[in-house]
């Protein structure tokens, strides 16, 4: 419209639209395509110089939030964890991401560095094939939720570090609803509704997992395999090492009765769209199907006011809970090494970086 303001038309009521339009990367327009092509953005640093290794970026005075209080920010790439660490302490990096529970004791342990945890957006679940096999039925994948004890899985296999879900979304999510509980641990119920659904103790779940992504899938899998085979149930556990290839095997929607992933959008809009939405059956649904639930999708898309439009995301949220469309497992934590000279170090939703 003028130098300031663009008009957008969309196909379909969007009311979710500015939440989508701050996720979209930002390039220039004649460097479509080029691979040597500079990196833009809309922040309070510029790309200055740099490539996959190291990039640098300087402030930009005329952010509209102000000028930022540091000159400059360098972001070198390390993939090994305890390099990364070492970095920290030996005063060479400032801020580390990607700490594991193993380099947090050792960053725990140091004098001049600290760690800074947030609670993150990421569901580790197990979708369940609603299309074929034992989990088209709704008594089952209850079942399955109902014989885990979440708080012993996170225990062991995380060490405390996540929360247990109450649905395919966390706290930090717009469509959450604080008040669904999460299923509780009742194998007794879990029994009883295998036995409602004529499932005897020759009832065999095959779970598909990656080794990677999340890492701690394998043990994962050992712990639902022991809790599983309490209420009868013989688990098979297929590992797959090829963690793209995995991907596209569960976006085929090829996966055997269940499968384990990772939910990361902060998109309350995209998450139950891509994976809920029986009519629009996106990349990541496994055959989940109720009418309501679609219904109520569709009104939440249409609807702007925010209130409004919440409170029609959580209902749709306590049916897909209740329905099982999902083992639901835990939101985990994450950390950051930072070291005692960045100052106060605090770290919001997917990342975002603040120092006081």
């Amino acid at each position: 419209v003028d130098d300031h303001t663009v008009c957008l038309f969309t196909a379909e009521p969007m009311a979710d639209l500015l939440d989508l339009l701050v996720s979209l990367p930002i390039v220039p327009d004649h460097a479509l395509g080029e691979v040597a092509a500079k990196p833009v953005g809309s922040g309070p640093f510029r790309f200055a110089d740099g490539d996959e290794g190291c990039v640098e970026m300087r402030s930009f005075a005329q952010h509209w939030a102000g000028a930022p209080a540091l000159d400059r920010v360098f972001w070198r790439a390390q993939p090994d964890a305890e390099l990364r660490v070492a970095a920290l302490l030996k005063d060479e990096a400032d801020i580390i991401t990607g700490v594991g529970l193993e380099e947090k004791r050792a960053i725990d342990s140091a004098e001049h560095a600290t760690v800074v945890a947030r609670a993150s957006t990421m569901c580790i679940i197990l979708m369940c094939n609603a299309q074929r096999g034992v989990c088209t039925d709704r008594r089952v994948r209850q079942a399955l939720n109902y014989a885990l004890d979440v708080p012993a899985l996170i225990n062991s296999v995380k060490e405390g570090a996540a929360h247990p879900l109450n649905g395919p979304l966390t706290p930090q999510h717009f469509g959450y609803d604080p008040l669904t509980e999460p299923y509780p641990f009742d194998p007794h119920k879990a029994r009883a509704l295998l036995h409602d659904a004529g499932q005897g103790n020759d009832l065999e779940l095959i779970v598909d997992i990656p080794t990677t992504s999340p890492d701690e899938a394998v043990l994962i899998a050992q712990h639902v395999g022991q809790q599983y085979a309490d209420i009868g149930l013989k688990t098979t556990i297929k590992p797959f090492a090829d963690r793209p290839a995995y991907a596209q095997m569960v976006k085929a929607k090829q996966i055997d009765d269940a499968c384990c992933f990772d939910s990361s959008p902060l998109s309350t809009y995209r998450s139950l769209r891509e994976k809920f939405h029986s009519g629009i059956a996106g990349p990541w649904w496994q055959g989940y199907h109720n009418k309501k639930v679609n219904a109520l999708l569709e009104q939440a898309w249409a609807t702007v006011d925010d209130r409004q439009r919440q409170g029609l995301y959580r209902r749709a949220y306590r049916i897909i809970r209740d329905d099982a469309a999902w083992v639901y497992l835990y939101s985990p934590t994450y950390f950051w090494g930072a070291s005692l000279r960045a100052g106060d170090l605090r770290v919001g939703v997917d990342g975002l970086v603040r120092l006081a």
